[in-house]
């Protein structure tokens, strides 16, 4: 007996918006590594977050455009996780990624409606993959200087 498993419709350019998203993302990360691989050896942070933002991206826009029923599900928590990190970090490298999770945020709404989904459900995943995200810097934050107060 074999298992049927609906997929997601999706169109074309919103698998080229996601590829485009999870590219950019790589070079973003590319490009501010070069610059702050020089301290990397003095605290771990910043490598830690491009590596979790780009896996995030890459895992996303590959659900994504595979047509996984759980694809845009994960774009909205890709979308949260991002959009924090971009709020957080608007100080240094933050608004760079400001785009990659709009693009995340537009291909998951533009799905949703298409799919006939419930978009309050994914509103919530995109708030709780942020609030989790804010959570997990914040903490990291604290890590080298127990004594900062926010």
């Amino acid at each position: 007996m074999s298992v049927i498993r609906q997929t997601a419709i999706i169109s074309p350019f919103e698998r080229f918006l996601a590829i485009l998203a999870a590219v950019v993302c790589l070079a973003i990360m590319i490009v501010f590594w070069l610059g702050l691989s020089a301290y990397q050896a003095m605290w771990p942070l910043p490598g830690l977050y491009f590596i979790e933002i780009v896996t995030l991206s890459l895992i996303s826009a590959f659900m994504f455009v595979r047509g996984d029923p759980r694809g845009p599900s994960i774009t909205w928590a890709a979308a949260g996780v991002i959009g924090v990190f971009s709020i957080l970090g608007a100080l240094s490298i933050g608004f760079f990624y400001l785009p990659i999770a709009l693009i995340f945020a537009a291909i998951s709404v533009t799905s949703d409606v298409r799919n006939k989904q419930h978009i309050p459900a994914h509103l919530g995943i995109f708030l709780i993959a942020g609030l989790a995200q804010l959570a997990l810097m914040l903490a990291a934050i604290r890590l080298p200087d127990p004594s900062a107060i926010f």
